[in-house]
């Protein structure tokens, strides 16, 4: 008996694993299957981008390494494909490469940017002259293939030291680097890197050929660097430099910016909406309004985003899940448009959700700058954002923290708020029933309504007459 319970307990425990390794191996499948779609969607779309116009004269035809191409996620939680290049090089000892990184902002919706990278210490060693290495120095170069030079920096030991610019210094002075005049450059972006002669005293980074039908082809240059400082006080690292975006800028490694607008609500918004990966998730929320359960996103204070769960509307809920932790520096979600809730019973129920803040959203949102203020996040980082159908709206905070505390536990946050809230949105309207239920139920100073327009951001206030007051944040 005792040898049957042996092999039949032997039997069970080679089942377990074998269960255990056949789960795995799917888990491995998955990611990888879902990987292989990402790669394979940015390939295709990497192809039309590219031949969808005149490319930058100086990037085009490149030899892009696609079986070689990896998945990583951004700090700001973007999916990153990052493509190596076989690189034109004169001299095999050259020790500059290039890579590709396309980011995906949301479903088939891809930015690209080719990054150039210039080694430039002594050590040889492969772990130091990688992009990827703590201990990096050199300088590295951003290039967009549309528009032509985008950014570059100088490095040492993995830290940014000084923002620069680069320049093609023609050998040939008939010839140009110039973008094509067809391509529109966008404000603050520097797309001309025609260079006005060989008396440049910027350090040349490497040697360049530019190809073109219409100029001598053997014409070509160098491409230089020029350290310009612009007052740079964060300092960031290599990752942070290719990173898509930093979220709120809170995770950036030099401390918070201590200039005049650091905590300006205003500033903080525009440099917020200036994020392809904030406005895309805000677009992604107006397309959900639709919907009979909420969609949002929690983000943490280092940049990646996490979504919010929601409950079935037929368990007569349609809001979403959020708990804030230590690292919790915002949230975006969205507002229903009006639909017919389906009861236990069979009965229609009929939904108009308000489009604007809820008590519970205020409430996360205090909750979000008490952990700010208790976990060392910068206050004028928190924000709480809600989405609707017609209209996006911000909450943020220029009180004094050391009062709001006590005040938020002197709230009686239940059904009786909820009520009293309804009966102040009826009596009002939107904006204005909202910032007199935040004087009157709330009472808590400084918790400041933003809107969000396309055409420019704006501040809501109440006059003294109760009325509201717009005040444009341009």
């Amino acid at each position: 008996m005792r040898r049957k319970i042996n092999n039949a307990t032997r039997f069970m425990v080679i089942l377990l694993v074998s269960f255990t390794f056949t789960k795995c191996q799917k888990d491995d499948n998955d990611v990888g299957q879902t990987d292989a779609r990402i790669l394979s969607s940015a390939k295709e779309w990497f192809k039309a981008y590219e031949s969808n116009g005149d490319n930058f004269e100086l990037l085009q035809n490149l030899d892009y390494k696609w079986n070689d191409a990896e998945i990583r996620n951004s700090k700001d939680g973007t999916k990153t494909i990052i493509v190596p290049v076989n690189e034109a090089k004169k001299d095999a000892t050259e020790l500059w490469e290039q890579k590709l990184y396309i980011y995906q902002l949301s479903e088939n919706n891809y930015e690209a940017l080719l990054f150039e990278i210039f080694p430039n210490g002594t050590s040889r060693s492969p772990e130091d002259l990688s992009i990827d290495s703590a201990t990096f120095s050199g300088y590295i170069a951003a290039w967009d293939l549309k528009k032509g030079f985008v950014k570059t920096a100088s490095f040492e030991n993995g830290r940014l030291i000084e923002n620069g610019t680069v320049k093609l210094v023609l050998k040939n002075a008939n010839t140009t680097g110039k973008a094509p005049s067809g391509v529109a450059c966008p404000a603050g972006i520097e797309c001309d890197v025609d260079g006005g002669g060989t008396t440049d005293t910027g350090i040349q980074l490497k040697e360049v050929v530019v190809y073109n039908n219409y100029q001598n082809p053997s014409s070509g240059g160098y491409i230089i660097y020029n350290g310009t400082g612009s007052g740079y006080s964060n300092y960031t690292d290599t990752g942070s430099y290719t990173n898509h975006g930093t979220g709120t800028g809170s995770g950036s490694e030099g401390g918070e910016d201590q200039s005049s607008n650091a905590t300006d609500p205003c500033a903080k918004i525009k440099a917020q909406m200036a994020i392809a990966n904030i406005t895309a998730k805000i677009e992604e929320l107006r397309k959900k309004t639709n919907l009979k359960v909420e969609t949002g996103y929690m983000q943490s204070k280092n940049g990646p985003f996490t979504a919010l769960t929601g409950a079935s509307s037929t368990d007569g809920a349609d809001k979403i899940n959020f708990k804030p932790d230590a690292n919790t520096v915002g949230y975006l979600h969205n507002h229903l448009d009006p639909y017919d809730k389906v009861k236990a019973n069979g009965d229609i129920d009929p939904v108009e959700p308000i489009k604007i803040f809820s008590p519970n959203d205020v409430k996360m949102f205090v909750i979000l700058i008490l952990n700010a203020n208790r976990y060392g996040i910068p206050i004028s980082d928190t924000y709480g954002t809600m989405v609707s159908s017609s209209a996006t709206y911000q909450l943020r905070f220029t009180g004094n923290i050391n009062i709001v505390s006590a005040k938020a536990n002197s709230i009686i946050w239940d059904e009786s708020l909820d009520k009293a809230y309804k009966e102040i949105m009826k009596k009002n309207g939107l904006e204005q029933g909202f910032l007199k239920f935040l004087n009157q139920k709330i009472g808590i100073s400084g918790i400041e309504l933003y809107k969000i327009d396309a055409s420019g951001n704006s501040k809501k206030t109440l006059d003294n007459s109760g009325k509201v007051t717009t005040t444009n944040c341009n």
